[in-house]
């Protein structure tokens, strides 16, 4: 009989080895390849979700209302941010690959008067941030399971969230740092007391008290005169979120003068201003009601009111509308408002400058409503909060001369914000939403 032969010194049997090193591997290699397959579906899962919460914020930003006193302006952005998820528009929501539509009651909306936060803020005064989140729980875990027969685990299932803030942008252009005053008793529900086509005083030396001349420094004192001149001629930004806070500005500002007169493609000799620094508006031409005397019922526009679409009583006068079709100069020969020294100025922009250097914003513009008699009541350098925000039509240069005379005026065009103004929607007073987050 042939012997068997034991096995040599020092080497054990390797049956099964190989077979159990394949196993352990391919469990190994299958779970990192579910790692990518799961954690790709995740992500186009948040990139789903991300969408519904960005709608659903911009959406609730539209209706924050700080500083308006609109109790009811939370109830209705929390309304307005969950009709992305549960109105017409959830079919284009869905998640998890189009499959479902996120549960209203998960969604959590909150408040905030700053981001970061806290969002806690309850006040629909105050509340100038909105915050949606959505965490979306109970997603399963496929291929990664396999990682738990190897004790890596346990990948069951796993919660995807996504979050977004918003809040109301600011005007982008064409507002003006001089008040707009509200009327006694006025309130946004009755246009501050004013009707549209009415005309107000927007600058002169005698109706705002000791001082002041109805300029608006929206950051006081930072701001001042630099401030002023650089919204007049330049970036015309305003923030809208600043209704309730205490603005203004005491002091003629004489320079800020020649900044208002450039709108009107009228610039002064040898001046600060160009029209690269400070562009004019698509029409110069100006409004007045004003004898030679400075009594009223006289100038090209007599009625004082309604200059932007209205008809004047004087033959041949364009209204603001006409006027901007064609560019009209604005006028030294003819009806100029009383008082300007044209010799202090180069000749008005012609109807071709203005067609092509020219902006259709510039006298169509937003001013902050305040109210103006504090600056009487109490003299000196007051500063009345923001009540609001009109649409006005600048409806002259301002004069030259004394103190008495100088003078600018503004015809009411309605609450920026009224879907009926020239400034509501575009880029007179863009009120629109925006993610800050």
């Amino acid at each position: 009989m042939k012997k068997k032969h034991a096995p040599l010194p020092g080497r054990r049997p390797q049956r099964g080895a190989v077979m159990l090193i394949f196993g352990l591997t391919l469990v190994v290699l299958i779970g990192f390849a579910g790692l990518a397959i799961d954690l790709g579906r995740f992500f186009v899962i948040k990139s789903e979700l991300q969408n519904a919460v960005d709608a659903c914020a911009l959406s609730a930003a539209s209706q924050l209302k700080p500083g308006a006193h609109d109790s009811n302006a939370l109830i209705r952005a929390a309304a307005y941010g969950k009709v992305f998820i549960t109105g017409a528009d959830a079919v284009r929501n869905k998640v998890n690959f189009q499959s479902m539509v996120p549960d209203p009651n998960v969604l959590e909306i909150t408040f905030a008067t700053s981001n970061p936060g806290p969002y806690n803020v309850v006040d629909a005064n105050a509340a100038k941030f909105v915050k949606c989140n959505y965490p979306l729980a109970g997603l399963p875990i496929y291929f990664m399971q396999v990682l738990n027969l190897i004790g890596l685990g346990p990948f069951t299932t796993q919660t995807v969230s996504a979050m977004a803030v918003a809040t109301r942008d600011a005007p982008t252009a064409a507002c003006i740092p001089v008040a707009a005053c509200s009327a006694p008793g006025g309130t946004p529900s009755n246009n501050f007391g004013h009707n549209v086509g009415e005309w107000m005083t927007a600058y002169d030396g005698v109706s705002y008290g000791t001082g002041n001349f109805g300029w608006i420094d929206f950051t006081p004192p930072a701001g001042g005169a630099a401030e002023v001149k650089a919204i007049l001629a330049g970036s015309m930004q305003c923030n809208i979120a600043q209704i309730g806070d205490p603005v203004g500005q005491n002091g003629n500002l004489d320079t800020l003068q020649e900044a208002w007169n450039s709108r009107f493609g009228w610039y002064r000799h040898g001046g600060a201003y160009s029209t690269a620094e400070a562009p004019p508006d698509m029409t110069g031409f100006a409004y007045s009601n004003l004898n030679e005397n400075g009594t009223a019922g006289g100038g090209n526009w007599p009625s004082g009111f309604n200059a932007y679409s209205g008809t004047s009583s004087v033959p041949g006068q364009l209204n603001f509308i006409q006027a901007r079709a064609v560019n009209k100069p604005y006028q030294v020969a003819d009806d100029i408002p009383r008082g300007i020294k044209t010799n202090q100025y180069d000749a008005p922009l012609n109807a071709t400058q203005l067609s092509t250097l020219g902006r259709a914003d510039r006298r169509i513009v937003a001013a902050p409503v305040v109210n103006c008699n504090v600056w009487n009541t109490t003299p000196g350098n007051q500063r009345p909060p923001i009540l609001g925000w009109a649409c006005v039509l600048m409806l002259n240069p301002i004069e030259n001369g004394s103190t008495a005379s100088l003078i600018a005026k503004l015809e009411f065009l309605g609450l920026a914000s009224d879907a009926a103004s020239p400034c509501s929607g575009g880029a007179g007073f863009a009120i629109s939403p925006v993610l800050t987050q």
